[in-house]
């Protein structure tokens, strides 16, 4: 319990559309531990940008959570105010990456200027902005931008799509967070730029001791930055297990189908895809959820929600035929 960084426990988040409420998460359950690099994957419409945002309370109007917590460090921050979360927790304690940094960075300011604000408002501002500037300085050559002294007072259009990434971990790290929540962070970016920026963040994790969570529709991403890996579809975790333990012996339908879609080096045929699509969370399926796609359904996955079981050590998947074919807990 000592080591649980962060806990969500039975959480709902539904959202209010024209077509009636969506369920974009269902009870669900999960655990990060300090220091650790949690991957969280699924296609998309599958709830993870929902979970990530849900944590920090950055849901739009349009969503509420009727059920469950949010404990981060013993303290359930769900129940926080919005002034309270804003002072104590977001882009303190708890900092979020998001996919595009082109829209996250303002374009009539510096990025000096930025990454100032950031670390002026989140210290007790009895320094300056002018006496904080080494600091912003020091974090740009941390993140591996170059000549950081002339770079820090050019504007967000004179960096490449790379650079403009590395300016967005620098104002995640600079207040030294305990979590950082990494919303698909390289998907824009070239498959060379995406390497070393994970290689970036593997470090930074061992220089900060900072706990990541990673969401991505990528498997191939998180199989080489990541501890552990949860799987998520239609709102539910469907599997739950160490990395390595995930790529080589995967135990859900879905899971496997993820994995399958995978391209190979030497593949020259078409690539495999899981028939039909994410269902329509305003009117989903009455049990299991990947039921309609599945190739192993049974009569009893259509009219009950298998729940998360420990099937081997820490691999943990919710399906009725596996679990039963391995004996789960």
């Amino acid at each position: 319990m000592a080591d649980k960084l962060l806990q969500i426990k039975d959480l709902i988040v539904d959202y209010t559309t024209q077509r009636g409420t969506a369920r974009a998460i269902n009870n669900v359950n999960l655990e990060i531990d300090k220091g650790e690099i949690f991957g969280l994957v699924g296609e998309s419409g599958c709830g993870k940008s929902t979970l990530g945002k849900s944590i920090l309370k950055l849901l739009p109007w349009s969503a509420s959570i009727p059920n469950g917590e949010i404990v981060f460090k013993g303290q359930k921050i769900n129940e926080l105010s919005e002034n309270e979360i804003n002072r104590d927790i977001r882009g303190k304690e708890i900092s979020m990456v998001i996919q595009n940094p082109q829209n996250a960075l303002n374009p009539v300011f510096t990025v000096g200027r930025q990454i100032l604000d950031v670390l002026y408002f989140k210290s007790d501002k009895k320094k300056s902005r002018k006496q904080l500037k080494p600091k912003a300085i020091d974090i740009l050559k941390k993140m591996g931008i170059s000549d950081p002294e002339y770079r820090i007072s050019e504007y967000p259009h004179q960096f490449s799509g790379g650079m403009k990434q590395r300016v967005m971990l620098a104002m995640a790290f600079i207040s030294n967070p305990s979590l950082l929540l990494a919303d698909e962070p390289t998907t824009a970016l070239d498959v060379t730029v995406e390497a070393q920026i994970l290689q970036l963040l593997k470090g930074l994790v061992e220089e900060f001791g900072t706990s990541i969570l990673y969401i991505t529709h990528d498997l191939g991403v998180v199989s080489e930055i990541t501890d552990r890996i949860a799987v998520m579809y239609a709102g539910h975790i469907v599997e739950v297990a160490r990395t390595r333990d995930l790529f080589d012996n995967p135990l859900h339908p879905y899971t496997k189908g993820l994995l399958k879609c995978l391209p190979g080096v030497e593949s020259r045929d078409i690539l495999n895809t899981i028939p039909g699509m994410v269902p329509d969370l305003t009117n989903p399926p009455e049990g299991c959820k990947y039921c309609p796609r599945c190739d192993r359904s049974e009569a009893g996955c259509k009219v009950q929600i298998p729940q998360l079981k420990e099937v081997r050590e820490d691999h943990y998947v919710a399906c009725f035929p596996v679990v039963r074919e391995e004996g789960g807990k």
